[in-house]
């Protein structure tokens, strides 16, 4: 079950790089999506593996689904199902391969989710880069190259990093294996001066990934240079997982670090949001505004990370999750409009709302969840962010607070500047296909938005391994996220 999630996209992916009719690459595409989304609704509570890997040097191929990693996986599965079938009617040159890309970034994130042990991790975490790049690379616009070099230059930086924290953390803590229970165990007594300069290490490659201030300006390049579909844009949104490294890695591993170097991590991570949810208020490109938008939306999740409480580390990762459907649901839309005015420019846009009522009304409520209204995806995640931010420090999160009423202003804005005022062009309604592509989005909105609560008890399985907290009563025990009797792992039942 747990393989599926990962083998089904990658092998589908190798399928259509030798399968070039268009039809029958769309199809396979499709397939592939919905088979893994079906896959993932029974990863939770679903049995975890581990083999031998890396015999010397103590490495093992571990995947367990337990905490956010079923959530995680299931979300994005859901995210990318409208991502293949919206790319499959817009990108014109070379669709297989594009397709292939898509999914073979679907089958590395699921594994980078689902990995429990630290080099495994690092493997799939470098492994979702190459998609990323070539989606850029082949099918961006004219500034592409510029834009992918920014992108590569921050992102291989950032890993060499961690690579270097990975490979001392074994030595240093004396653990037997590279495995998360292992390591759990024993890195809690390195001292606290290799604790910080490890967590640096680690924290490069996810301040990045996350992203924060200054560590941020690829993002926009990325967005905006990418192709005019929205299909890449949404597989870049489901990679914003630094914050998850923080989360299942560097903040439960190096406790003491992570309590020195926290108060520093939620400063910067609220001043990201209110920083970044300004500055989209004064963006004249559509997919610069959502970039924006959603390094704002990050920003808030990693207050609540760097809160170090259950409630800000529970709403962390349900609001990475739901923005992937928010904010992928927003670059479709943007995608649509593309395809309809030819320009991501606002100033091209007005008063479409005329012409396409159908089309306004599933951006504004897109819109709606993506800036947090009460009843949609992201406002469990932001509310539970922003209570943890304010355990920890009520000045942090005033300014987080400041970000969703700036979210407010630009989405309102947006929304004024594409549908309202004076009309600039006629354009088509939504049409059935397009219809299509949104219902999985509309349908994980709403799912997500009112009944949070099974999938809150998920993740907060692990949220309380990575405050070193004991699991609820209620819960039977994952031995992929507990240390077992002399470092070893029993199996899971």
């Amino acid at each position: 079950m747990i393989l599926a999630t990962i083998l089904i996209p990658l092998a589908a992916a190798s399928l259509l790089v030798l399968v070039p009719a268009l039809r029958v690459s769309r199809a396979l595409a499709l397939a592939a999506s919905i088979a893994t989304f079906v896959f993932s609704l029974f990863l939770s509570g679903s049995a975890g593996i581990s083999r031998a890997w890396i015999p010397g040097i103590g490495a093992t191929f571990t995947l367990d689904p337990t905490g956010a990693a079923s959530v995680l996986v299931m979300v994005a599965a859901l995210t990318m199902i409208p991502a293949v079938l919206w790319a499959g009617l817009r990108v014109e040159s070379r669709t297989n391969i594009f397709l292939a890309l898509l999914l073979a970034m679907q089958g590395f994130l699921n594994g980078l989710f689902l990995a429990k042990d630290l080099l495994l991790f690092y493997v799939f975490w470098e492994a979702t880069l190459i998609p990323s790049l070539f989606m850029l690379g082949g099918w961006g616009l004219e500034r592409r190259r510029e834009a992918m070099v920014k992108y590569l230059l921050y992102a291989v930086s950032g890993s060499f990093l961690m690579l270097v924290s990975i490979l001392a953390l074994k030595p240093l803590s004396g653990a037997v294996s590279y495995q998360f229970a292992d390591l759990l165990a024993a890195t809690p007594a390195i001292g606290l001066e290799a604790q910080m300069w490890l967590f640096a290490g680690f924290a490069a490659a996810f301040a990045v990934k996350l992203p924060l201030l200054p560590l941020h300006s690829w993002l926009p390049d990325f967005h905006t240079q990418n192709h005019p579909s929205g299909a890449a844009d949404v597989a870049g949104t489901l990679y914003k997982v630094g914050a998850f490294g923080f989360f299942a890695w560097a903040l439960p591993l190096l406790p003491l670090a992570a309590e020195r170097w926290s108060p520093l991590l939620l400063a910067l991570a609220s001043v990201t949001a209110l920083y970044c949810a300004v500055i989209a208020t004064r963006q004249t490109d559509l997919r610069g505004l959502l970039a924006y938008a959603s390094l704002s939306h990050m920003g808030i999740a990693g207050a609540g990370v760097f809160a170090l409480e259950i409630s800000g580390a529970n709403g962390a990762m349900y609001l990475l999750a739901a923005q992937m459907l928010s904010t992928g649901g927003m670059f479709l839309l943007a995608g649509m409009l593309h395809a309809r005015v030819g320009t991501f420019e606002l100033s091209a846009y007005g008063g479409l709302a005329r012409s396409a009522p159908a089309l306004a009304g599933t951006s504004l409520f897109v819109l709606f969840a993506s800036i947090g209204v009460p009843g949609l995806a992201n406002f469990p995640g932001e509310f539970l962010s922003l209570l943890g931010a304010f355990e920890a420090s009520v000045s942090a999160a005033v300014v987080a607070v400041a970000a969703v009423i700036a979210a407010g202003v630009y989405g309102v804005n947006l929304y004024q500047r594409i549908y309202q005022d004076r009309q600039a062009s006629q354009v088509g309604d939504l049409g059935p296909f397009e219809a299509l592509v949104l219902v999985p989005i509309v349908a994980g909105i709403l799912w997500l938005g009112l009944a949070p609560a099974p999938q809150l008890e998920r993740i907060e399985v692990q949220s309380r391994v990575m405050l070193g907290q004991p699991p609820p009563a209620t819960q039977v025990g994952h031995t992929a996220l507990t240390p077992g009797p002399a470092g070893e792992t029993e199996e899971k039942r």
